[in-house]
């Protein structure tokens, strides 16, 4: 191996990790550490219990992207007022919710697989419950009885499933 095949190597790999680090900044960049964050928290039982087609009483529904097939969405307990700029207020029913789930069963993608957990507060009390295939999200909690939820994404702020997102390497397919 020549010389200057090992040193095009050694650029490429620094310009790799050079990239990776922007990437993982760039994720973070959302974050206020003057606010207290809440949580996004996965729970595979969750999951379970809404792939099942459980729907939770007491609990509001929002919904991104179509309504027919949202991207995300959300249960928030009815205590609580959602303060979103992204979010859109849904009647959930059985019909609507079975019809989410049997989109996602036959749309699945293969490395974006669908998730679920719990909303907790930055206090750590429990707002509501969320399905998404992008398991990272921010959440404030601006004032007592008031929730900001943010638009979920995989890391580095891209979406999974969005055109450039293979799973790993967000813009190389």
């Amino acid at each position: 191996m020549s010389g200057q095949t090992l040193l095009d190597q050694l650029r490429s790999m620094v310009a790799l990790l050079l990239g990776c680090s922007v990437l993982l900044m760039a994720g973070c960049g959302a974050i206020d550490p003057q606010r207290p964050q809440g949580q996004w928290m996965e729970e595979d039982g969750i999951r379970q219990r809404i792939a099942g087609g459980e729907i939770f009483a007491g609990h509001s529904y929002y919904y991104l992207g179509s309504i027919t097939a949202p991207d995300s969405f959300i249960a928030i307990d009815q205590r609580w007022q959602l303060r979103t700029r992204v979010w859109a207020d849904v009647a959930i029913s059985e019909q609507r919710l079975g019809g989410w789930l049997q989109w996602y069963r036959t749309e699945h993608l293969g490395f974006c697989d669908y998730k679920g957990g719990r909303i907790l507060a930055p206090d750590g009390s429990q707002v509501g419950y969320w399905y998404s295939q992008n398991p990272y999200n921010s959440i404030y909690s601006p004032e007592p009885g008031v929730i900001e939820i943010y638009k979920p994404h995989a890391g580095g702020g891209r979406v999974c499933g969005e055109p450039g997102f293979n799973g790993f390497f967000p813009g190389h397919d």
